[in-house]
């Protein structure tokens, strides 16, 4: 990889794919915050439930990229869906005229082994890519220790401390369904609410009064319960957090909560509900790609295979 290429970041998820565009040089000179509607990148959100979204992807990127060499690097953790995308990706580039052609060496498939983060759990490479890079990115751009919640099809709530040398360590967290997947269970476990679910959009939330009507609740108790449950979660990361810096450090007790980061295609729902103080930032997957991606030109310049 070279200043001159072209990055397409992948964030292959279990009901879409994120995908944000950017050239090297442009990300090396602009600042971390790439979500910035002013900034070098451009993205897009693909549902997996729409025809032809493989190709929808590799043309949305050939319209952005130009002539420009693309490398695609991919977080997934849907590979029923990254197979055929990078099919898709190979196949137009031998349609595709010889100086724009795609070689197999353009596509990474993304391990915790690529991720610049101590990674403190039982099995590294089990856990989801996505986690450790919206991690990562959140690190290098957020004050450590902090909370990262990803909101998609299932809610991840993980943390991210600091080990005795100041540096960030991932440390785990927890996994509970969306707000999607509890409409779902609700709808196909429950024959009385079947009904009641039926077009409902779960995105769509009322405030947290009681509610009127069937529906009205089935909104407000999903919405509570992921709400309750990622600042419940986020209360105790930070009394372990404060425990340990006591243990450490006796008097320093002052760490009462943890900064929260806010990603994930329901962070918007999510968002004007969650009472402690958090930050919300699209994208943050594919913006710990962006990170990686620079990191590699940082080292060899030159570019580095």
């Amino acid at each position: 990889m070279t200043p001159s290429e072209t990055i397409a970041a992948i964030d292959v998820g279990n009901s879409a794919i994120k995908v944000a565009l950017a050239k090297v040089s442009e990300l090396i000179t602009a600042t971390n915050d790439f979500s910035a509607d002013d900034g070098p990148v451009r993205s897009q959100s693909f549902p997996l439930d729409q025809p032809n979204w493989d190709q929808q992807i590799c043309r949305w990127v050939q319209q952005h990229a130009g002539q420009a060499t693309v490398s695609w690097w991919v977080s997934t953790v849907n590979h029923a869906a990254s197979r055929p995308l990078k099919d898709a990706v190979l196949g137009v580039s031998d349609s595709a005229p010889q100086s724009s052609r795609v070689g197999q060496d353009a596509w990474h498939h993304l391990t915790f082994e690529d991720v610049p983060l101590r990674i403190q759990v039982d099995a590294p490479e089990k856990v989801g890519i996505d986690r450790l890079l919206s991690a990562y990115a959140a690190s290098t751009r957020f004050a450590t220790p902090l909370v990262v919640v990803d909101a998609g099809s299932a809610v991840t709530v993980d943390c991210v401390r600091l080990d005795s040398d100041a540096r960030p360590v991932f440390v785990g967290g927890a996994i509970l369904p969306g707000i999607r997947l509890q409409h779902a269970a609700l709808a196909t476990g429950t024959e009385g609410l079947q009904q009641a679910t039926d077009g409902i959009d779960p995105a769509k939330v009322a405030a947290m009064m009681p509610a009127t009507n069937t529906q009205q609740a089935i909104r407000l108790g999903v919405l509570a319960a992921v709400v309750g449950g990622v600042e419940r979660l986020a209360q105790e990361y930070a009394r372990a957090d404060d425990h340990d810096a006591e243990a450490t450090c006796p008097k320093d007790t002052s760490a009462k909560r943890l900064p929260i980061v806010l990603c994930g295609g329901d962070a918007a729902t999510l968002s004007p509900y969650l009472r402690a103080p958090h930050q919300q930032v699209p994208n943050l997957v594919c913006l710990g790609i962006f990170d990686l991606a620079i990191q590699q030109c940082q080292i060899a310049p030159s570019g580095l295979k």
